[in-house]
């Protein structure tokens, strides 16, 4: 990595966070170089009635959690990265049980996500569910989203399974988080539930029509997610790991089952920013948004943590790390704009869909930003959603999460599905007449109308999120999302 530009940093910096007004909420930039605070740029409030947002505010850090539980899986040498799971978890149904405990850290074991799993049950967001019985829920699941090894997609179900793992054979994440935070003097914690008092943790602020509103989460936070600490807190334990030969494993990528590369390791992924390769990661909880990038050669961290949904916090730390070594805007990815006709994608068959948008892609209901690549590609910059893509004979075709695919358009179809009657799936009930879907139960029921895809596939939007719907015999339809695509109702 070439020379360091400081000033330009907290320019960039500045220009970003002036958007954020001092009356809303915003976000906290903080640069430490060998131990040292370099940049501390914020704007913001902490909340209704409480002060600017600075390097000491408290927020939650999210998925950047994960790297902090694999160093702490590592330190504890409880496991072999290639053991499977289920010599540590016996009640795990067969399928899950093979996967490895690398390919769980690695977003390779295509462990379903239990939070879009209940989301296909019916269960939002803001309902409570313990950590035990969720455990037991999924030690059920006897499918997984793909074959172990043979694509990178994001999940949070293997840390949850990895720490109830950890805890068995003794070691409890939240207490060597604890001894962590004493041994370096830094506010870092873990939570169980969002209601567990941290303190001076400052709201996460949801969008809403006129207004905000404070985020939450239902669901037992787990070391999928479950830190939370002020940008200080996280420099300064960066800046404790990066010399440590443990952060070069657990950013190391980890290649697929076939060899082929990857950009995700143990917790850390690379993103590539010019010529770049920069270990970090990023994450998202309601109202929350994190990410960093560390340069470990100079022993550099670049944090960025806001308290507002719509905060771009990976986006950010990008800006302004390119800023920060001179990376000139023609070396930057470059925004797709419109790469290929609008509109639904599907394959020939199977669950994957996809919507093309203007700069973007949206598979199985979730986003990815695109840029342009090489000879005509369209590729993403996330290494746990890798996509390189391009509209070629009337088709979009290339690969997704590292596997070849071909999606053609969603042709009009008066489709009538034969799905009429009352469908179960582990006490969840809907409902189908023709076209028309029935979901949830009192004030919550939802009426929504099934959109064909084609070959006995539909689209529903329920509970905020767009479900794809196969048929897959007379009576079993399977519902699907990105990180959840194997949740089955049977008619009854």
């Amino acid at each position: 990595m070439s020379r360091r530009d400081w000033p330009a940093a907290e320019a960039a910096a500045q220009e970003k966070l002036k958007s954020w007004v001092s009356d809303g909420p915003g976000g906290v930039v903080l640069g430490m170089e060998r131990g040292m605070p370099r940049l501390i740029a914020a704007a913001g409030h902490c909340g209704a009635g409480r002060g600017p947002l600075g390097p000491d505010s408290v927020f939650r850090w999210a998925s950047v959690t994960k790297h902090v539980f694999a160093t702490c899986l590592l330190e504890s040498e409880a496991f072999s990265l290639d053991m499977p799971l289920g010599e540590a978890l016996c009640e795990l149904a067969a399928a899950p049980a093979a996967v490895t405990v690398a390919q769980a850290l690695a977003m390779q074991g295509g462990l379903p996500d239990p939070r879009e799993c209940l989301t296909l049950l019916g269960v939002g967001a803001h309902e409570r569910t313990e950590a035990d019985a969720l455990y037991t829920w999924m030690a059920g699941f006897d499918w997984l989203n793909a074959a172990p090894g043979s694509e990178v997609a994001y999940s949070n179900g293997g840390y949850r399974l990895l720490e109830m793992a950890l805890a068995r054979r003794g070691f409890v994440f939240s207490e060597m988080v604890a001894a962590h935070a004493a041994r370096l003097g830094i506010g870092m914690r873990a939570s169980e539930f969002w209601t567990d008092p941290v303190p001076g943790l400052v709201p996460g602020h949801v969008p809403e029509a006129g207004g905000w509103s404070e985020g939450f989460q239902g669901m037992h936070l787990s070391a999928a997610g479950s830190l939370s600490g002020s940008a200080m807190d996280l420099a300064r334990w960066l800046a404790d790991l990066m010399p440590r030969a443990i952060f070069d494993r657990i950013a190391r990528p980890m290649p697929l089952g076939s060899g082929e590369a990857t950009g995700y390791g143990l917790g850390i992924s690379l993103t590539r920013i010019g010529n770049m390769a920069v270990p970090g990661h990023g994450g998202a909880q309601a109202g929350y948004r994190a990410g960093f990038l560390c340069d470990r050669e100079r022993e550099i961290a670049l944090v960025v943590l806001t308290n507002r949904d719509d905060g771009d916090a990976t986006g950010l730390v990008a800006h302004v790390w390119a800023a920060l070594y001179g990376v000139p805007k023609g070396a930057l990815p470059k925004p797709a704009g419109e790469w290929a006709p609008p509109g639904l994608y599907a394959a020939a068959e199977g669950e994957l869909w996809a919507e093309v948008r203007p700069g973007s892609i949206v598979v199985r209901d979730a986003e990815e930003m695109l840029f342009e690549g090489d000879d005509g590609w369209f590729v993403s910059n996330a290494a746990q959603s890798r996509m390189r893509l391009r509209y070629e004979d009337g088709a979009l075709t290339g690969e997704l999460f590292h596997r070849p695919v071909r999606l053609l358009p969603v042709a009009a179809d008066d489709e009538a599905p034969d799905l009429d009657g009352d469908w179960m799936c582990d006490g969840a009930h809907l409902q189908i007449r023709g076209r028309t879907l029935h979901w949830g139960r009192g004030p919550l029921r939802q009426t929504v109308t099934l959109m064909p895809l084609g070959s006995g596939r539909w689209l529903f939007s329920a509970g905020g999120r767009r479900i794809c719907l196969q048929h897959l015999t007379r009576d079993r339809i399977r519902l699907s999302l990105a990180r959840a695509r194997g949740v089955e109702y049977r008619r009854v």
